[in-house]
């Protein structure tokens, strides 16, 4: 039965007179369906016959928002709203897009701005009053008894670092908010004592009313004890200041400090016994009245490119510093205070941070120079080095490479490791460029740390004996991003290395933070930093590692494939680097069920104590172990990738860090910067000793010096062995990287042009690679030529994940 309700056909079943489920006693305006319940439509029911008014706001909006006849036309409405407005944007946006455009090349070397605009008086003035009032709010007395009272940052007057006992010692000053200055001293002879005064030399001068104070302060502390019957001589006689580079928070307090040191000279020089100041026996390089001429008797010592204000000594990479000498005539005999017959300090040039920045390296010997001196043995317990790196080396990083060449974005693997998959042997390599120049400062000082002048069969680890002096204390920052998800580089992440990498960052920097949040007066310095544990915790230490690791599998896979000779066997001497433990370290980490092994072996009476403490000193060794090896494919060659990657880690190891101009490059004394890639020079000497300071150099059964020795004959285009002309010795050191490229993976010497590189249309997805080279004529497979090896059965990391097999019982 149907019945019209309205202008809606309305069906009836078994009486029960429903709407679907809805009551139409309950649409008021629905007067012919008020006692009827129907079960469906058969036409389209109107949404102004089911609703109840009045409808509150929200029930209103919630109607409109459904309504197809208002909604439809105002979403067409913001839709052209949405279109107008982003064409009208993008008009307006249009300039400021060329613009952009434009401006690009100038942000990208937005650095120039620190490296030209960063000298005048202005921004001087500038950073210095930033630097002084921000330093105010960490500005405290660093000791409670007021004799100690002194300024800074830190708590460093009890800090004192022996250099050679009982005659020279390094006391670090904080400045700022966190630079550090660092006064080296000598005491005087035994003989000499109460008669001359403790001599200074001055490393870096931020503020000069800081240094004054804790120069007043370290001798009242440690050498006025030894003038109580002289008064004359009131404090430390500083005669040398030695600044790293120009930035002022290095060099602000240069001047004002010389000025107060000359007036206050000046106004003694009526005294008795005149105490007469020079260069000593160093002789001052030809200049005998060094000290003299100069005002005060100072002299202010920077790089000779680096325009340190108020220099007056311009040195070169490689030279020795003359230091000061104090001398009085004592009756018959004459006394000597001379800092050039205790130390030597020598210049390391470090292009990079800025193009004139030097690393001093102070040895507790004398300069090769002076011959009527003893020089003591290689093993001499005391020798030690000492860096101060100013900003090209932090403790967990580096200074910025403001000054170096700009760095392509695609050839920085650690913000872009996808880049690095377009490279091949013939990609174009910068070392000279951005975070390449800051490996090769790097390697720079690694290698210069060993003695230059003392014998090559020393016993001494040098990285055992050689301690870093940073400018500035930002260890704990420093390392705190190596632990940050969004600072982690993919090719560099924890997982990748050995787990003793990982937990001695881990627990150096757990130190460093306690000690920087000490409260305020007793906050502890962080520096010095053994460079042993230095080569760990530094991510530029440890990608030198990574690149000596390339360059070992490239040497070893050319022995292998393409050597034309072979070593002999008498010559195959291993070389097995010193493996002494850290002993400085402050926690210790080790596998425990290794070390329950041994525990429970010792219990139960299987091994007697000395051999337990053996096996327990031993286990921290199997940390330095990668959990995930890699194992190379059989009869593959490296893919192109793997090629470039070990090019460039025989142009970074390999070669000395170029100067950023020719006229810098014979002014400082460094090598050519060059434009091609194949004229880079490659010295042997160096590539050997790098391999030897990274621990790279033994483990085979050739030794890595004969290869490389090996692939010098073979690469060089006269066929003349290095062996043969002794007096042209430094000459056969030096090949060029294109001829390395050649014999190594056969990379043709005729490369396409810079232009070309770049150019889309021009340029070549394969390297070129010679027709009589070994990689053309063998019939090795090209492919990455490594897999990745890991059993969760074995690993120490995964065991007791996997289940093991269900045994099956019949």
């Amino acid at each position: 039965m149907s019945k019209e309700g309205g202008d809606q056909e309305v069906v009836i079943l078994d009486d029960e007179k429903t709407t679907n489920g809805v009551d139409l006693n309950n649409g008021a305006n629905n007067a012919a369906a008020s006692s009827v319940k129907t079960s469906y439509y058969t036409s389209q029911p109107k949404r102004s016959s089911f609703l109840k008014y009045p409808l509150t706001f929200s029930q209103r909006i919630r109607e409109y928002r459904h309504n197809r006849c208002i909604m439809a036309p105002l979403a067409y409405t913001v839709i052209i709203a949405l279109i107008t407005t982003a064409f009208v944007g993008l008009l307006l946006a249009l300039p400021q897009f060329l613009l952009g455009i434009l401006l690009a090349p100038l942000l990208r070397r937005q650095k120039w701005i620190v490296q030209f605009l960063y000298q005048n008086s202005i921004a001087r003035w500038g950073h210095i009053n930033i630097l002084k009032h921000a330093g105010k709010k960490n500005q405290h007395y660093a000791a409670v008894a007021k004799s100690e009272a002194l300024p800074g940052h830190s708590h460093t007057i009890n800090q004192r670092i022996t250099v050679v006992p009982g005659r020279v010692y390094i006391h670090p000053i904080p400045q700022f908010i966190d630079n550090i200055a660092y006064l080296i001293v000598s005491c005087p002879p035994r003989e000499a004592v109460g008669k001359l005064p403790v001599l200074g030399v001055l490393v870096d001068c931020g503020e000069d009313a800081i240094v004054q104070a804790h120069l007043e302060g370290i001798y009242k502390k440690y050498y006025a004890c030894f003038y109580k019957r002289n008064k004359e001589i009131k404090g430390i006689e500083l005669h040398a200041i030695l600044c790293t580079h120009r930035h002022h928070d290095h060099t602000a307090g240069v001047g004002n400090l010389v000025k107060e040191l000359t007036t206050k000279r000046t106004g003694e020089s009526g005294a008795k016994k005149p105490i007469l100041v020079s260069a000593g026996r160093s002789r001052g390089d030809g200049q005998p009245k060094l000290y003299e001429e100069n005002s005060g008797n100072i002299i202010v010592v920077g790089g000779a490119v680096e325009q340190v204000p108020h220099c007056n000594l311009y040195v070169k990479n490689g030279c020795f510093i003359p230091l000061p000498c104090l001398s009085l005539s004592d009756g018959d005999k004459t006394l000597e205070n001379d800092l050039n017959a205790t130390i030597s300090i020598e210049v390391i040039g470090v292009p990079s941070h800025t193009r004139g920045s030097v690393v001093f390296a102070l040895r507790s010997r004398p300069a090769p120079d002076i011959a009527t001196l003893p020089v003591p043995r290689a093993n001499d317990s005391h020798l030690q080095t000492h860096l101060f790196t100013g900003d090209a080396i932090f403790t967990g990083g580096a200074g910025a490479p403001f000054e170096a060449d700009l760095e392509r974005s695609r050839d920085n693997f650690l913000k872009n490791p996808k880049k690095l998959k377009s490279k091949n042997g013939s990609s174009l390599i910068r070392p000279q460029a951005g975070s390449l120049s800051t490996e090769r400062c790097f390697a720079e000082v690694l290698l210069r740390v060993s003695d230059p002048y003392s014998p090559e069969s020393s016993s001494i680890p040098p990285r055992q004996t050689t301690l870093m002096y940073p400018g500035h204390e930002y260890t704990t920052d420093l390392l705190m991003r190596q632990f940050d998800q969004k600072t982690i580089a993919q090719d560099g992440h924890w997982v990748r290395m050995a787990p003793s990498i990982f937990f001695e960052t881990a627990s150096h920097y757990f130190t460093s933070a306690h000690r920087r949040a000490l409260p305020q007066g007793q906050k502890l310095l962080t520096i010095p930093t053994p460079l042993d544990k230095e080569m760990i915790v530094n991510p530029h230490f440890r990608t030198l590692k990574r690149r000596g690791e390339h360059l070992v599998n490239a040497l070893l896979l050319w022995y292998e494939f393409g050597a034309n000779n072979r070593v002999p066997a008498e010559k195959s001497t291993l070389f097995t680097p010193a493996n002494e433990r850290r002993k400085d370290s402050i926690f210790t980490t080790v596998y425990s069920n290794d070390l329950n092994a041994i525990l429970q072996d010792l219990r139960s009476g299987k091994i007697d104590p000395v051999s337990a403490a053996d096996q327990i000193e031993a286990l921290e060794g199997k940390l330095d172990e990668n959990l995930i090896a890699r194992r190379p494919i059989p009869s593959t060659l490296p893919s192109h990738k793997n090629v470039y990657l070990g090019v460039l880690a025989m142009a970074v190891l390999g070669s000395a860090p170029s100067a950023m101009t020719l006229s810098d490059a014979n002014i400082m004394n460094m090598a050519v910067p060059v434009e091609s890639t194949d004229e880079i020079l490659i010295s042997k000497r160096r590539l050997i000793s790098a391999l030897r300071q990274l621990g790279l150099s033994g483990g085979g059964s050739v030794h890595l010096d004969d290869i490389v020795a090996l692939l010098w004959d073979e690469s060089r285009l006269d066929n003349k062995s290095t062996e043969d002309d002794v007096e042209s010795s430094i000459e056969n050191d030096l090949i060029e990287l294109g001829l390395l490229k050649l014999s190594m993976v056969g990379v043709a010497l005729n490369q396409p042009s810079w232009f070309s590189k770049y150019c889309v249309p021009c340029i070549q997805p394969k390297p070129e690679y010679d027709e009589n080279s070994w990689v053309t004529t063998c019939r090795l497979k090209r492919t990455k030529g490594e897999l990745q090896k890991h059993d969760p059965k074995t690993c120490l990391l995964c065991q007791g994940v996997a289940s093991p097999p269900r045994t099956c019982y019949s």
